[in-house]
């Protein structure tokens, strides 16, 4: 997203802004379900990026790890701990909780990085993970992985996790409605700036259409698919 749609993006209301983009918001719903519960627990953000969701951790111990090699517009100042996921500097049984969001795309051995992933966690720990299915490429040339359902099962599972649970993050009109939202930026801002300002009226009314109207029909059309074969990703929980 361009830092103009981006900004223009801000300003709308949290209550449309849920609707244009709910993958982010289930994310962060899925990630506060790990801040409840017993306070004064090891969290480990294991591919932390910015550490947007340390203030969500405010009563516990949270720990930003990452390689710091994923984005370089991001700023990293905020990771406390720079390591290989697929080597985590920490002990056996270290942690409470690990957070791994939208991460294992990104690493040459998921299996391996999930392995690591349950050595580090407590006995009952658990583990919140998302991964995407249906998205285009990002962080390039750190960019991997794409997961069904059915692949994160037995990942978690071969790596010694119980009690797994997984849930598709939106079905087909949520993966409809955020595709849509790439149609003004592929169709303008490549533009010459003489011809984008010629079509600007046009470009308004692009973004008026794929990014504010459709995705907003779509996320109320997703509830009519009530099994997701097409989704942007999944949500898991599982259990040392």
């Amino acid at each position: 997203m361009s830092s103009l749609y981006l900004r223009a993006y801000c300003l709308l209301p949290e209550f449309l802004r849920r609707r244009i983009n709910p993958l982010d918001y289930a994310i962060e719903d899925f990630v506060m379900k790990a801040a409840h519960g017993k306070s004064g627990q090891i969290v480990l953000d294991a591919g932390a990026g910015e550490a947007r969701f340390a203030r969500l951790f405010s009563d516990h111990f949270y720990l930003a790890l990452d390689s710091c090699v994923g984005d370089s517009a991001w700023d990293y100042s905020r990771v406390q701990v720079v390591a290989d996921l697929g080597s985590l500097p920490l002990a056996n049984d270290a942690v409470d909780r690990v957070l791994n969001i939208q991460v294992l795309e990104h690493v040459k051995n998921p299996a391996l990085v999930v392995a690591e992933i349950y050595r580090v966690l407590k006995a009952g720990g658990e583990l919140y993970l998302t991964a995407p299915q249906g998205w285009g490429e990002h962080q390039q040339p750190n960019d991997f992985f794409r997961f069904t359902s059915f692949a994160l099962k037995d990942l978690l599972s071969n790596a010694g996790f119980r009690d797994v649970e997984i849930e598709p993050l939106g079905g087909y009109f949520h993966y409809l409605g955020h595709r849509l939202t790439y149609i003004p930026k592929i169709l303008f801002l490549r533009l010459p700036p003489v011809a984008r300002l010629l079509l600007f009226p046009i470009e308004l009314a692009s973004l008026a259409l794929f990014c504010l109207a459709l995705p907003i029909a779509c996320y109320y059309l997703d509830y009519f698919d009530a099994h997701p074969e097409f989704t942007l990703g999944y949500r898991c929980l599982a259990r040392k």
